[in-house]
């Protein structure tokens, strides 16, 4: 090989930039390096080629873009802003693979990828059930594990980093409520309500009901609909268990229990958890969400709230009867004319009607994978019901959710 006269090689800094982020987004076509065989292999088999054809797409096109880059470079009509704006445009596709990534790589044994897929399945399920009648497509859900208090949602449909659209509902489930997951009925909620318009209609159905109490007061109250929607779908899919979980996740000093942030999409906790509880009085009459009302009005004292979240407080409790009547029984152009509790049978995880449903069919209905997969949500909301209603067998309820949601999870294919 003969040696260059290093003096004479020529510095091509755009080209080498060019080379550069090229060849790392080509490295980004193996998608087995993103995540392991097992975690693709967790995915529902609808999900799975649809993620994969969506991640290597995104990444095609930007390896032709990077392609056609680096040709204008020979040609000499590339200009370093076109560098630029391609590393821009590697960074938004690297974002997307990692977030995946991230969340495949949750999936770290053939227990908790059992326990995903079955989250995975009763969010999609829920959905469903809403979804379908009315004539749209249920999206595809990920779920996976984080830290935290809370859970949260990327939307199926909305537009991503790379300026794709999202291809599935990704849904974060924190860790502590692994076994407790009706968040993720929440979560299921914020995109159904996506899909078919709930919360505009909710806002302003609230905004009519509750104008003649004031405009600040029903304006208030219309700004909370998303969230609100979100709870609703969780009550009328799991009961009391969906009150109970956002409780646990709510409470704390009181005064973050009552604070009020104007603009904050998310209801003072005082209100949301009293909101939960009036559901649970309207739709199955006296129990246990008495005493937890009760307590919950004790233990966070208005007088510790600042005065105006204070002023509003108190407006709203004796007008919760209303307001809750409203959320469950207005009929709404997003579910064709009717209310959500319409279209979702509440009578059905009435704690009466699910104790009876699991006499009814006794070891089966923990241990039968087909009544497992035709209805996930009442196990939730039986199991979640009892983790309150016995605090004292605490520990074998949660072994029945861990066994039950495993069991699902490997029956899926």
């Amino acid at each position: 090989m003969q040696v260059r006269d290093i003096s004479r090689i020529k510095y091509e800094p755009q080209l080498i930039q060019a080379n550069h982020w090229l060849a790392a987004a080509k490295r980004l076509e193996d998608l087995d390096a993103l995540a392991s065989e097992l975690a693709w292999k967790s995915l529902e088999q609808y999900v799975h080629p649809h993620l994969r054809q969506h991640l290597s797409i995104c990444v095609k096109k930007l390896v032709e873009k990077g392609e056609a880059m680096r040709q204008r470079l020979h040609t000499g009509t590339a200009t370093a802003y076109e560098i630029e704006r391609f590393k821009r445009s590697y960074l938004q596709v690297e974002t997307l693979m990692d977030f995946y990534a991230d969340a495949l790589a949750t999936r770290t044994n053939p227990a908790t990828t059992a326990t995903l897929k079955a989250c995975d399945y009763i969010a999609e399920h829920s959905m469903r059930t809403l979804l379908e009648p009315l004539g749209h497509t249920t999206p595809a859900v990920i779920t996976y594990i984080d830290k935290g208090m809370g859970a949260s949602i990327l939307k199926a449909g909305l537009r991503l980093w790379d300026d794709s659209e999202n291809p599935a509902a990704a849904i974060k489930i924190v860790r502590h409520n692994l076994l407790r997951p009706t968040a993720l009925i929440h979560e299921a909620g914020h995109q159904v309500a996506h899909i078919t318009g709930w919360n505009e209609q909710l806002s302003a159905a609230l905004r009519k009901a509750l104008l003649k109490y004031g405009v600040d007061f029903a304006e208030s109250w219309a700004a909370w609909s998303s969230e609100i929607a979100a709870d609703i779908f969780a009550f009328v899919h799991t009961g009391f268990a969906s009150v109970a979980a956002l409780h646990d996740v709510v409470d704390g000093p009181s005064r973050g229990v009552l604070h009020y942030s104007p603009g904050d999409p998310h209801p003072i906790s005082f209100l949301r958890v009293l909101v939960g509880t009036e559901c649970c009085r309207q739709r199955f009459g006296n129990g246990i969400w008495d005493h937890m009302r009760h307590n919950w009005m004790r233990r966070h004292p208005l007088e510790n709230a600042r005065p105006k979240t204070a002023a509003l407080v108190r407006a709203s409790i004796p007008l919760l009867p209303e307001i809750v009547k409203v959320l469950l029984d207005y009929p709404l152009r997003a579910f064709q004319g009717k209310s959500i509790s319409q279209q979702i049978d509440v009578n059905a995880v009435h704690p009466a009607s699910l104790q009876r449903t699991a006499d009814l069919y006794g070891n089966s209905f923990y241990t039968s994978a087909p009544l497992l997969l035709k209805a996930p949500l009442i196990r939730l909301a039986w199991n979640g019901y009892q983790l309150i209603a016995e605090p004292a067998q605490a520990e074998q309820f949660q072994d029945q959710q861990r066994s039950w949601m495993q069991l699902l999870g490997t029956s899926i294919k």
